[in-house]
């Protein structure tokens, strides 16, 4: 009887394709559908484990640090940040490197962050006066610097770490941005990785802090699709020296490095800053790495969706400096890779079409997994992994607005507008 079903079943699918396709038809099609949809996801799959090896050196190896590990310059710049910059500063101050230094810019802030830092400041040097140890007093000191004016030409956030670096005395600079929670073995970690392997820059992705559901259903998924889209594993190629990424938020620079490349006077007008700079040093033969690093650091970065909208057209519209190819190309992969599989799978179920339900099922079985795993490395809920229906059409509206972003050469962020002119050399 069973048998009797299946067999009833494949014949109403034959009836219904023969009906509209003639056999040869069919087949091509259903070999398109294979190619673009399941096969197409096995590839992706074995790729971005690939990738995925290449940047998770933080986790895999046991790098030390020298019996006298050397200074480091931690720059932190904060614009109207004073909701995190308490947090971000106590956490940084928890630091188990045993010599740093902490800089923190106040970037014409219209809030409480220059008054929050002061406070701090006096604090910390209290602390350090009635029962630190003196061996260590100097070597984990906190100072704050303040800047009223922003200089024509540059953007204001490279313009606060380059007065920053003038301050700093280390021989690493660490730029932490003011919203990041850091691990307290976060330096010590990511130092021992670049001393050990002889790096001159090292980045590392973090931890999404997520609240709202707009924020747990996108910013993974955003996140996922910056990394693929611009290959952020061939930072760690050097045989690739055009290609490269780094993440601002978390960015340890050999400060002698810093200084021969310019800084961030040499990327004073660019909206994607830490992606420049990375990529400059990289062209001028350096060895630059960019690893994965939730376990280190989180970060809480966009709260609702115009800021999401915005932020990541900034985002994606800089990195590509102002070309649209790699958004135009992504949409289709959307449509075609992702959405498909929703009416084929439906569809063969209604039919009883039981080679496209077999085919359609790895596809949604293989992309399902793996989308899930980018909001487990976002440290994200992967259930979310199952909304795509509703996340994807989303990711092709902020595609195609970073689109008209970047053919207009304007992005509107933290209520400027800023030129992606200057990024298309």
């Amino acid at each position: 009887m069973f048998f009797l079903c299946i067999l009833r079943v494949n014949l109403r699918a034959h009836r219904f394709f023969a009906a509209r396709f003639d056999l040869t038809t069919e087949r091509i099609i259903f070999w398109t559908y294979v190619a673009v949809g399941p096969f197409a996801w096995i590839v992706f799959a074995y790729l971005m484990s690939v990738g995925r090896e290449r940047m998770t050196k933080l986790r895999q190896g046991k790098y030390k640090l020298p019996a006298s590990p050397p200074l480091v310059s931690i720059l932190i710049p904060a614009k109207d940040e004073g909701s995190h910059i308490r947090t971000c500063i106590e956490r940084v101050l928890q630091q188990d490197y045993p010599a740093f230094e902490v800089i923190a810019i106040n970037d014409r802030s219209s809030d409480d962050t220059g008054a929050i830092l002061d406070e701090l400041v006096r604090s910390h040097a209290d602390s350090c006066e009635a029962g630190s140890d003196p061996a260590r007093v100097g070597v984990k000191t906190l100072r704050a610097v303040h800047i009223a004016d922003l200089p024509s030409g540059w953007l204001g956030k490279c313009h606060a770490l380059d007065e920053g670096a003038k301050h700093a005395k280390g021989e690493w600079l660490f730029f932490v941005d003011s919203d990041v929670k850091l691990d307290p073995e976060a330096l010590s970690r990511i130092a021992a990785l670049a001393i050990d392997r002889k790096c001159d820059a090292v980045s590392i992705t973090t931890t999404i802090q997520t609240e709202h559901f707009i924020e747990k259903l996108m910013l993974p998924l955003l996140a996922a699709t910056w990394i693929t889209m611009f290959m952020a594993d061939q930072t760690n190629e050097d045989s690739e020296p055009d290609k490269a990424l780094a993440n601002g938020q978390v960015f340890l620079i050999r400060a002698d490095i810093y200084n021969q490349v310019g800084g961030h006077a040499a990327v004073k007008d660019r909206i994607v800053e830490d992606v420049e700079l990375m990529r400059l040093m990289k062209k001028s033969g350096l060895k630059t790495r960019f690893y994965a690093g939730r376990h280190l650091a989180s970060t809480r970065m966009h709260t609702h969706f115009k800021q999401m909208l915005h932020g990541w057209a900034r985002i994606f519209a800089g990195t590509s400096r102002g070309k649209i190819w790699p958004m135009l190309l992504a949409m289709p992969f959307f449509v075609v890779c992702v959405l498909s599989v929703y009416p084929i799978l439906i569809g063969s179920i209604i039919f009883g079409a039981t080679y496209w339900l077999v085919a359609s099922l790895i596809h949604f079985i293989v992309m399902t997994i793996c989308m899930g795993l980018m909001w487990v490395w976002s440290g994200n809920n992967p259930i979310y992994a199952l909304l795509l229906p509703i996340s994807v059409p989303i990711e092709l509206w902020i595609l195609g607005f970073s689109i008209r972003r970047a053919i207009s050469g304007t992005i509107d962020w933290r209520g400027a507008q800023l030129s992606l002119r200057e990024t298309t050399s």
